[in-house]
């Protein structure tokens, strides 16, 4: 059996030769994109849904110590409804965000304040990006393309910096 996100794969996979009608498409294979990520989304949602036990939610006794505070005031607990834990790999949630925020502030703890932010942007008449188009399409047509030109000249700047660029850095001593 084959995963929703592994045949949403094999489908967006860019082949030798002609193309599938999907890639031109423009806002309709946008659409589409969007479509394949919010059903796998669902299904990695909808696992956490039934596997709570699984992630040891039960340890979390928040929802459990409300009830029981509020059955003794004679109040309606029906309100407050189920808790769902998300694991802290589920992009997004806020235990993953705590996490990257951990993350942050232990290098900041180790390596101090940085000295220096960048920020980049893409460029969608970058030649890499042009080159890389099928016939009669734009960069918006394609964002899996750019995003990953993308992310290698942010490789490449942040090279040039390990390299020496703006001078010595922590990291790199």
């Amino acid at each position: 059996m084959v995963s929703d996100t592994c045949y949403y794969a094999y489908c967006l996979h860019v082949r030798d030769g002609p193309q599938p009608p999907l890639f031109y498409g423009g806002k309709l294979f946008q659409q589409f994109v969007v479509d394949a990520w919010a059903n796998c989304e669902q299904r990695k949602l909808n696992w956490a849904r039934t596997h709570q036990y699984t992630l040891r939610s039960e340890l979390y006794q928040e929802l459990q110590d409300a009830a029981v505070h509020n059955r003794h005031n004679g109040e309606d607990i029906g309100p407050l409804g189920r808790k769902l834990i998300l694991p802290s790999s589920h992009v997004g949630s806020p235990r993953f965000m705590t996490q990257l925020f951990q993350d942050a502030i232990a290098i900041c703890r180790h390596f101090y304040k940085p000295d220096l932010f960048l920020t980049m942007t893409a460029n969608p008449k970058w030649p890499e990006i042009i080159y890389s188009l099928f016939p009669r399409q734009t960069a918006t047509d394609h964002p899996d393309i750019v995003s990953q030109i993308f992310e290698q000249k942010k490789k490449a700047l942040l090279k040039l910096i390990d390299n020496g660029f703006f001078g010595t850095t922590i990291m790199s001593e």
